[in-house]
């Protein structure tokens, strides 16, 4: 029975870092936003425009963005080529608008994102994790 409550304790105390949600976008616009974040320009996306819809900013509003995984940002960054995050800034109008016409892929070649930011691992622990979204 020791075993088993120790067992549980140890679960409970790795199960806490599971996540990494220390990245906050701040949405300081009018607008309803969506972020897409990638670490290599080149790459392409898996996901499709309803996932970026279900996971939407509302002005005046702050989210936090989740990768699973402990430290997994500064694994993501440090493992880009560049060593940098870009985020991409859509307007959700815009992404019901291509909803059953286009895939994400199309939209950031096209340029239909409101901004486009990138930032180094140094950038971001100055920022305190904390990127605010003005239009």
């Amino acid at each position: 029975m020791r075993k088993l409550a120790l067992l549980f304790v140890v679960l409970m105390c790795t199960g806490c870092e599971y996540f990494d949600s220390r990245l906050r976008v701040v949405n300081e616009s009018p607008l309803t936003v969506s972020v897409y974040d990638i670490n290599d320009t080149n790459s392409v996306t898996q996901n499709n425009i309803e996932y970026y819809q279900s996971n939407v900013i509302h002005p005046k509003d702050t989210a936090a963005l989740t990768k699973p995984g402990k430290n997994e940002w500064t694994n993501y960054i440090e493992g880009a080529p560049e060593k940098r995050l870009y985020l991409y800034f859509f307007d959700i109008d815009t992404l019901n608008r291509y909803q059953h016409k286009a895939d994400m892929n199309y939209l950031i070649e096209s340029k239909k994102y409101l901004k486009r930011v990138d930032f180094t691992l140094d950038q971001l622990n100055q920022m305190n994790w904390e990127i605010h979204y003005k239009n």
